[in-house]
């Protein structure tokens, strides 16, 4: 039988009738069920037992979690549960409930209601994997209506399949409407929309209960926690609640100590990315919009975002330890200065040299540049990925923090100051001794006057 189940293709489901069919036994679907349970976590590996669905199109999840799909079912909220963690979900709603759950890798599930509706959210390890919610407009029929993929007749068909006590994915299939195969794809786009949804809601009550998860009917999301929660607070338009998610302009920011790998997780626009890329230690909420050539708008949206999924830290609020008023986006130390600093410092050098080379080759310095970033480039290609250089000879500083920060610093920085070594190397190759001893002076000069009094 196990072998039934390993020949069915990527992409694709079976049932546990087909695949009883298939190894001779017609009436054995429930003991293929039984046997599928009965998977050992070495054989799960090696059979794709999520491959394998009931009838109405459920996949019955190992460790005896139930069905997979169903339209949510309009039951009455149940009691809340004694000893769990519960409150308002006003002001700043579920990114701010979120964030200290999944950042403590959580399991439990989260139960949010608003008049006589409840949505609830399951974590496993700190990762969202299932939704469920008893809206009507959450069905799956609804999703699939507003996203073109089923006619209104059809919807109408599955809701009276409903009433009669029918699963709403069950008709669905049967009808042609939409294929099994396409049937775990539309629950992860079901269980996305209700959290998107639920972001959205600005009133109501929450309850969490932490503890192994209960035979609920659930779908393990393929999407990261992190891309779906952003992607919620993305589509808030309204400026009241993007005013209390990010805060007053007084509240303070900085790049939390594990943002590199946070932000190596996501999927940030780039806009967000550059918004990363300048945040210089402590800086108010004012201060970043200042320095963004984004609306404060769309700076605010974008602070809420990136604080709900980790990658930045409210200051003194989420600060695990004291921190300076200009910190590194990593804990090493790079000789006193923040990574801002150590660019502009290198931009001044770099200005300093390429001025004196332009003046000497005018139209040759172009070429006697591009050799030395493609030999720096081959050397650091991370650290140069993506970064102009301006008439004036700088390196765009955003581009060069978005790349330090994903990286090792004080082996980044080492690599703007080998940029300079090579570029010297060259000088002295086309100019001459005289021309390079020069340069090197006046770059000396300028490392003494950039550094800090004893």
């Amino acid at each position: 039988m196990y072998a039934a189940v390993r020949g069915i293709p990527r992409g694709r489901v079976a049932t546990y009738g087909e695949v009883a069919r298939l190894v001779g036994v017609p009436r054995g679907a429930r003991a293929v069920g039984w046997a599928l349970r009965a998977l050992s976590t070495e054989q799960e590996k090696r059979v794709p037992w999520h491959r394998v669905v009931g009838a109405g199109g459920r996949i019955s999840l190992r460790g005896g979690v139930g069905p997979l799909l169903h339209g949510p079912r309009p039951a009455r909220p149940a009691p809340m549960t004694p000893g769990a963690l519960r409150g308002d979900l006003a002001p700043a709603g579920l990114p701010a409930l979120l964030r200290p759950l999944v950042r403590a890798r959580k399991t439990g599930v989260l139960r949010c209601t608003r008049d006589r509706f409840a949505k609830t959210v399951y974590l496993s390890d700190g990762r969202l994997i299932f939704a469920t919610s008893t809206d009507p407009d959450d069905r799956l029929g609804e999703m699939l209506l507003r996203k073109g993929l089923i006619t209104y007749r059809a919807l109408e068909e599955s809701v009276r399949a409903l009433e009669a006590g029918k699963r709403q994915g069950t008709l669905l299939v049967e009808s042609g409407a939409i294929r099994s195969r396409d049937l775990v794809e539309g629950v992860a786009d079901q269980v996305q929309e209700i959290v998107h949804g639920l972001i959205q809601w600005e009133a109501g009550q929450y309850e969490f209960v932490e503890g192994d998860l209960p035979s609920k009917e659930v779908i393990v999301l393929r999407m990261a926690t992190g891309n779906l929660l952003l992607e919620g607070v993305r589509r808030v338009h309204r400026w009241s609640r993007i005013r209390a998610g990010a805060g007053g302009l007084d509240q303070k920011y900085a790049l939390a100590p594990d943002s590199s790998a946070v932000v190596d997780s996501l999927s940030l626009q780039k806009e967000e990315l550059n918004l990363v890329a300048s945040l210089d230690g402590v800086m108010s909420l004012e201060e970043v919009c200042a320095a963004s050539r984004q609306s404060d708008f769309a700076v605010c949206r974008a602070v809420w975002g990136l604080w709900a999924v980790g990658v930045l830290d409210r200051v003194p609020q989420d600060a695990a330890v004291e921190r300076k008023e200009k910190t590194e986006p990593h804990a090493e130390k790079v000789r006193g200065a923040s990574v801002g600093q150590e660019i502009e410092r290198f931009n001044r050098l770099h200005r300093f040299l390429f001025e004196l080379v332009g003046y000497e080759l005018r139209e040759r310095a172009t070429g006697f540049f591009e050799r030395a970033f493609s030999q720096a480039t081959g050397e650091n290609p991370a650290l140069f990925e993506g970064v102009a250089v301006d008439g004036n000879g700088e390196l765009d500083p955003i581009a060069l923090r978005r790349n330090i920060m994903g990286g090792e610093i004080a082996r980044y920085l080492r690599g703007l100051d080998r940029l300079l070594d090579i570029e010297q190397a060259l000088v002295q190759e086309t100019l001459g001794e005289r021309k390079a001893a020069i340069i090197k002076d006046g770059l000396a000069e300028l490392r003494a006057q950039a550094r800090p009094a004893s």
